[in-house]
């Protein structure tokens, strides 16, 4: 497409070079294509290098680029993950760890082949020698494995820790012999997604994910880019028939619901009624840490990012002035539930108009 930008008819070779890469690109795909579509698009190709002129090969390059992204769109939707595919993932977020169960499912690994962990302390420190334990008892297997970024436990000083999920791959992958980490697709989860951030969690891992609400019928489509960079001859695509009936059970989003927000706010709320930001902040500081993270999943109706911005602003104070943070707590709070309840109106309303339209 940039080539288009440039308007010389001597760009016009370029073109015809990589509409060739183009085409030899789509002959080698392996993903269940009709014959009738890929031999469209490549009679297109031809057509279109046939062009003497840049303009012309304009013209012809949007029927090709439109028919190429079909093909694109068809391969995300109709992409499987291998049946021997194992799922591990790690979050300190009970809420993230159901989320993260569905997802696994979603993609269509079988409940026998899911562990999620990050229950306590135990499951975070033995995190490491939990996965390469796995490994060593998988060898024919692959493995998605999903970490949380900030993983806060109490040890055995009772004192708070954070635990980088990311280095936690990074050994993971250095304790394994080669054979067993090339089975493995690593991704770091986390609500921290600056170009800096994520940069250092690819170099630790194999890729990132964003805390944010996923469309159950985009999960593949999310995944596959991963999946298919990390093993190009370990993925499958079912036929047009496998994937319209399984569309039929995947609408709405893999995302957290109003009910466990509202759960987490009231267990806040406990701790704030208890004087623990006075005597505790670390651990009240954790548990909102969390609820940020949990905020991030919502199927919200409106823009999160103002509540957002007010979570970061006390989570780094440093709670000198306790009846201050209090107050931001409870305006957070009255936030929050301020938008849960415009959302549940808006639910309500759309449900009615259903009802409505199907009487």
């Amino acid at each position: 497409q940039s080539l288009f930008e440039k308007e010389e008819d001597s760009e016009l070779h370029l073109i015809h070079d990589q509409m060739l890469e183009l085409k030899r690109d789509l002959l080698t795909l392996d993903a269940n294509m009709s014959v009738t579509s890929r031999t469209s698009v490549i009679c297109n190709i031809h057509l279109m290098m046939t062009a003497e002129s840049t303009k012309t090969a304009l013209e012809r390059w949007s029927t090709v680029r439109h028919q190429v992204q079909g093909i694109i769109d068809r391969m995300q939707k109709n992409f499987r993950l291998p049946p021997n595919t194992h799922g591990i993932a790690i979050d300190d977020s009970k809420i993230q760890r159901k989320l993260l169960s569905k997802l696994m499912e979603f993609i269509g690994i079988t409940k026998d082949n899911i562990t999620i962990l990050g229950d306590g302390p135990s499951e975070i420190l033995s995190f490491e020698d939990h996965v390469v334990e796995y490994m060593q008892l998988h060898t024919n297997n692959y493995v998605l494995l999903i970490a949380d970024e900030q993983l806060d436990i109490v040890n055995e000083s009772s004192q708070h820790e954070s635990i980088s999920g990311s280095h936690m791959i990074k050994k993971i992958r250095e304790r394994l012999p080669p054979e067993l980490e090339g089975r493995m697709l690593t991704l770091v989860r986390s609500a921290n997604d600056s170009a800096v951030d994520i940069s250092a969690y690819c170099e630790r891992a194999h890729g990132f994910l964003p805390k944010a609400p996923i469309r159950r019928d985009n999960v593949h489509g999310t995944l596959m880019p991963l999946w298919v960079q990390r093993f190009p001859d370990g993925a499958f695509y079912a036929d047009d028939d496998q994937s319209v009936a399984t569309s039929v059970h995947s609408d709405g989003e893999l995302a957290c619901n109003p009910e466990d927000i509202a759960q987490k706010l009231d267990d806040i709320e406990s701790m704030f009624q208890r004087d623990l930001h006075k005597t505790n902040w670390r651990a009240v500081n954790d548990q909102i840490q969390l609820l940020k993270g949990d905020m991030l999943t919502l199927n919200a109706s409106a823009s999160m990012m103002p509540i957002l911005g007010m979570i970061n602003v006390l989570l780094y104070s440093k709670c000198n002035d306790f009846e201050q943070a209090q107050r931001q707590w409870h305006e957070i709070q009255n936030s929050i539930r301020e938008s849960l309840n415009t959302g549940k109106e808006k639910s309500s309303r759309k449900r009615s108009r259903r009802a409505s339209l199907n009487s």
